[in-house]
């Protein structure tokens, strides 16, 4: 048999065999498409204001939970939402300017997909609790309002005090890339840092929360949040009275006191040249002001002179004394080596106090940084925030409560990464919104993207060069034989007239 007998079978095992390869080469899959951007709305409605975020992602999840990528948001004009008792429906009302803001953010084609939450929190919670009708009634003019829009509302409800700190220590971890982190190629792999714990310092009170172990809460004490393939446990410590304004009143309170014989009292948190008349009943009022000494103490309406002073040795000192005698605080009277120890040694301190000292008087060491505060004259308060100037005056109290603090065995963080993390997510005033949008991801559908097989360049360049030596030599092998049989029968006639 002659080798021109034998090509076409032996094309046809090569061609066989290239096909076999072709099955058997490692091939990955490459997206059609981008993967679409989601979105997610949650209103803060808040003591003193409703804020609404609008948060963005892919539809990828990192170990069934979502990666948010964006956010903007849109700050309700007028009270916080528990300021409408008079009139519930302008309460609803209120967010409509917002939510056509919205509107206009999110494409037209996602408004129906958009999922959208609301959740009220400290102001709410108390309403909540001393006229629950008239909060239900708010509840219900802010559903109806949400209802109406054409984005995919889920509910509205009032956030507990646990829940809502929970949320804030998600959101922490997260900026902070605790949970994962991107690498050099820019995919997402597991973080090998720990979680933070988180110290938030409110209007009237302060809150402790860190991650514990299972085996040492309650089956119904703390919060169990499922997140990135991992369950958190989370314990809040209640710290009641050492908010914001209850540590100015109760300060206030306790200087007037001292000084009880004049009508103009010197404050050394506050700088020089402030100065405010306070009522005695304004600072001395409800759970937070109880006090041993009763018996010679101010009228109600008296009115008393307070000016500033502006000595950080004696505010540090006053702040002490006034915390020493505290009995409500929990994580005050336990430090970290007597009371449950966390699984996290750090803890990062959210405070508009502390957000400002980060910026304005930036220092590795706290006690510098709170002393410099502390010295800071009401023109420099004045040019480094468009704060008012009654809320700037507290910081240096507020940020002298941290600083005892962290005297106490707490390791409190912070640095400055932390807080450019917020401001890069855009979620620096967010908080619990964030952390709470991403315990919802996991629950959201995710989408199915359409893949085509593809295989290395290399590999690719290869097998073409194989197929078109396959195709020619069967071309040039048809080509062969058609002239073959052409010439055949003319030379078949010529030898029968050669005869």
């Amino acid at each position: 048999m002659s080798w021109r007998e034998l090509l076409p079978p032996w094309l046809v095992i090569v061609a066989g065999l290239t096909g076999i390869v072709l099955l058997c080469v490692s091939t990955k899959d490459v997206p059609v498409a981008p993967l679409r951007t989601k979105y997610g709305i949650v209103l803060d409605a808040g003591p003193s204001r409703t804020i609404l975020f609008i948060y963005q992602w892919t539809t990828t999840k990192a170990n069934k939970t979502g990666v948010i990528r964006g956010c903007s948001s849109c700050p309700v004009q007028g009270p916080g939402v528990s300021s409408y008792s008079d009139s519930p429906q302008k309460a609803g009302k209120s967010l409509e300017p917002c939510l056509n803001w919205a509107q206009k953010e999110i494409p037209a084609e996602q408004h129906s997909q958009t999922p959208l939450y609301l959740g009220a929190t400290a102001s709410m919670r108390q309403l909540n609790l001393t006229r629950p009708i008239l909060s239900d009634s708010l509840l219900a003019a802010l559903t109806g309002t949400l209802k109406s829009s054409p984005f995919s509302f889920q509910g509205a409800q009032i956030l507990s005090s646990p829940e809502e700190e929970a949320f804030n220590w998600v959101a922490v971890n997260y900026v902070l890339e605790n949970f994962f982190k991107y690498d050099w190629r820019g995919e997402l792999v597991p973080s090998r840092r720990g979680m933070a714990g988180v110290l938030s310092v409110g209007g009237s009170s302060a809150q402790l929360t860190s991650e514990l172990e299972e085996e040492k809460l309650a089956p119904k004490e703390g919060v169990r949040l499922q997140l990135y393939g991992h369950t958190h446990r989370l314990l809040t410590r209640q710290c009641p009275c050492h908010g914001t304004e209850q540590l100015r009143s109760r300060l206030l309170a306790l200087l007037i006191q001292d000084q009880r014989s004049a009508k103009t009292v010197s404050n050394p948190c506050w700088p020089l040249s402030y100065s405010r008349e306070v009522q005695w009943q304004s600072v001395h009022a409800g759970p937070c002001a109880a006090s041993d000494d009763t018996w010679n103490i101010p009228g109600p309406k008296e009115v008393f002179n307070i000016t500033g002073s502006s000595n950080a040795t004696a505010c540090l000192s006053l702040v002490q004394s006034l915390l020493n005698s505290s009995s409500s605080c929990s994580f005050l009277r336990h430090s970290p080596s007597t009371a449950l120890k966390p699984l996290q040694p750090r803890f990062l301190v959210l405070s508009e106090a502390m957000d400002f000292m980060r910026g304005a008087v930036p220092s590795p060491d706290l006690g510098q940084a709170v002393e410099r505060l502390c010295g800071m004259s009401v023109p420099e308060l004045i040019r480094e925030s468009q704060a008012s100037l009654d809320t700037l005056v507290d910081y240096c109290t507020v940020s002298a409560f941290i600083f005892h603090l962290s005297t106490t065995g707490y390791t409190l963080d912070f640095d400055r990464p932390a807080w450019t993390a917020f401001q890069k997510m855009g979620a620096r005033s967010s908080g619990w919104t964030l952390g709470y949008l991403l315990s919802l991801t996991s629950t959201m559908p995710q989408d199915s993207p359409s893949f085509l097989k593809g295989i290395e360049p290399g590999v690719w360049s290869l097998l073409l060069i194989l197929f078109v030596v396959l195709l020619m030599g069967s071309f040039l092998r048809i080509s062969y034989r058609v002239m073959a049989k052409e010439s055949s029968p003319s030379h078949r006639n010529s030898s029968v007239f050669d005869d």
